[in-house]
């Protein structure tokens, strides 16, 4: 009698060790999912309040061209005087937010002649002969794939303080890119530029005074072939 009184209290047991046991599962399953949530989404930064094509379109016309035109120097003599020390001649017609050892991004004139077109890229460019040679003595970019941070760090009044996040100020360049492309380069006609006279203002990021400019222009104009 007491071993057959036995058998239903070891059936009892069991049957609370599989229940805790599935029990256990449910628990963990829910932990993964948890931990599964708070991974953080690559938007999770993201500054809702935040309209970088507003806020390019309120500077653009009263803010950022007169500050650009004011500084550009005409590029044959800018480059002569950032051959002869390139600190000074940023100071004079660049702008660097950072320190010493930071690149500069300096705002430039230039007159020529297109004498090579790259329209095959998505970040199309022209290459400009300013003193006559035939060879460019700049590459200009045309898009519609503007890279580069030049003009946005070559603006004064503009601060990475004054952002939220990293992510606010890339948005911000490529707000100031798109806005170039659509207002001075969308119209370009792409397939009948090599040859043509061109005049423009624009900005380009160095830190080597030996180097091509690769210039985004912000002000452009075509003339008929030289």
């Amino acid at each position: 009698m007491p071993e057959m009184s036995m058998k239903p209290l070891r059936c009892g047991l069991a049957l609370l060790l599989v229940l805790a046991g599935l029990a256990g599962c449910r628990i963990e399953e829910r932990s993964a999912a948890e931990a599964s949530a708070s991974a953080a989404p690559a938007g999770s930064f993201e500054n809702k309040a935040f309209d970088p094509k507003a806020q390019v379109e309120a500077m653009w016309s009263s803010k950022a061209l007169p500050e650009i035109k004011a500084r550009a120097g005409e590029l044959m003599a800018l480059r002569k005087a950032m051959a002869a020390n390139l600190d000074a001649a940023g100071a004079a017609h660049g702008f660097r937010e950072r320190g010493a050892g930071a690149p500069w991004n300096m705002a430039a004139t230039l007159k020529g002649k297109i004498v090579s077109v790259d329209t095959e890229s998505s970040a199309g460019k022209i290459g400009v002969d300013v003193d006559g040679d035939g060879r460019a003595d700049a590459e200009v970019q045309i898009g519609p794939v503007m890279r580069g941070t030049s003009i946005r760090d070559g603006l004064s009044f503009i601060s990475f303080t004054s952002y939220t996040n990293q992510i606010d100020f890339a948005q911000l360049a490529n707000a100031f890119n798109k806005k170039a492309f659509e207002t001075v380069l969308k119209g370009l006609p792409r397939d009948a530029l090599m040859g043509k006279e061109v005049q423009l203002t624009g900005l380009f990021t160095t830190e080597d005074a030996a180097q091509m400019p690769v210039i985004t222009p912000v002000e452009m104009r075509l003339g008929a072939p030289a």
